[in-house]
């Protein structure tokens, strides 16, 4: 099927998407206007770029993008495993990631257009995360430190994080900007990847040092991969610490491979066959084997018929409405409730975009 022609599923799970009031749900929206972007139908182009808009007319003047009159975020109302961590209370520029998400589908319109104005917005989110007090082992905290009172990485933002830096790479012809996106991403995974399973653990806090949140949770495992093999796709081959960044992907994607459900998914803990089987996640998983396939850095044979399986094993808990089912609600982790959500729509359009490349 030509990458132009996107599924009859797709175009449902599209169409529901593009009728969602995405005000204030900030990296909801990030991953919303990435899936409207692959889907490619001109009113799922039209409505992303009416979103990201939205962000740069309310670009705040610290440099942090904006995401509508519903701004700041929402609090979440389960996951008490990260209560003994923060309190989390709806503060302005407490989170320092999720409107980074957003900066992803500016660049996109950049790259489109030449507009400056989205190239100069991404600038300012660009240098506002440099401008954010790092971990001790130069990690930028998933919540901005003066506001939520300590340091802590989630693996949420080597998604939202990582492959703008390589976006903005290239749009700005930054080259340090590629460093940065694989410094960060290898930080996180020094703090956030178990050496013994090769799986990555949801939240770390530097002070105390301890994991609020250390399970193998199947969208964080995801976030992880996607963004690898977002940055590979950009980074220069040349680039110093590439060899080391696709190997760190490969072992990621071996280590989930026989994690698999037979029916296509992986569970919401992918270690852990007693938890639910999960869409987000295993969307996430066939986008990454699809692109990782792509760049020649994982064998079409094995990975490829894991990507279809999972795909598949979505596709048929997508509704006659368009609304993508068990997707496990945010913040994630153990307790998260399946549901629809926005992200789950995104990732949807996004695995099966990465399925007719």
């Amino acid at each position: 099927m030509s990458i132009d022609e996107p599924t009859p599923s797709a175009a449902r799970v599209a169409s529901q998407l593009r009728t969602l009031d995405l005000d204030g749900k900030s990296w909801i929206t990030g991953v919303a206007i990435n899936g409207l972007i692959a889907e490619g139908s001109e009113p799922s182009v039209q409505t992303a770029r009416t979103l990201v808009d939205t962000a740069v007319a309310t670009q705040d003047d610290d440099g942090q993008l904006g995401y509508g009159p519903s701004y700041p975020i929402e609090v979440f109302s389960h996951g008490r495993e990260y209560e003994a961590s923060w309190d989390l209370t709806v503060k302005k520029c407490m989170n320092t990631n999720n409107t980074t998400a957003i900066g992803h589908g500016v660049l996109n319109f950049y790259e489109r257009t030449g507009d400056e104005r989205y190239l100069d917005a991404a600038r300012n989110e660009y240098e506002w995360l440099l401008s954010v007090d790092r971990t001790e082992t130069g990690g930028i905290p998933h919540h901005d430190p003066d506001v939520a009172g300590i340091k802590s990485l989630w693996i949420d933002s080597a998604y939202m994080m990582c492959p703008f830096f390589s976006r903005y790479a290239e749009a700005a012809d930054d080259p340090a900007a590629h460093d940065e996106a694989v410094e960060q991403y290898e930080v996180h995974a020094e703090h956030l990847r178990d050496p013994r399973t090769g799986l990555f653990r949801h939240i770390w806090v530097e002070q105390p040092d301890h994991y609020p949140q250390g399970t193998f949770w199947a969208r964080g495992n995801g976030w992880a991969a996607a963004a690898a093999v977002e940055i590979l796709d950009r980074l220069p081959d040349d680039h110093a610490r590439r060899d080391d960044l696709a190997e760190q992907f490969s072992d990621h994607c071996a280590a989930l491979l026989p994690l698999q459900d037979g029916s296509g998914f992986w569970h919401n803990l992918v270690d852990d066959p007693d938890t639910p089987l999960e869409s987000s996640g295993t969307l996430m998983f066939a986008y990454a084997f699809n692109r990782g396939i792509d760049l020649g850095l994982l064998d079409e044979a094995d990975y490829g018929e894991a990507a279809a399986d999972a795909l598949d094993a979505v596709t048929r808990v997508v509704d006659d409405d368009g609304n993508v089912n068990r997707v496990a609600g945010p913040p994630g982790g153990p307790e998260a409730p399946l549901t629809v959500t926005p992200y789950g729509q995104g990732w949807y359009l996004m695995a099966a975009d990465s399925d007719r490349r």
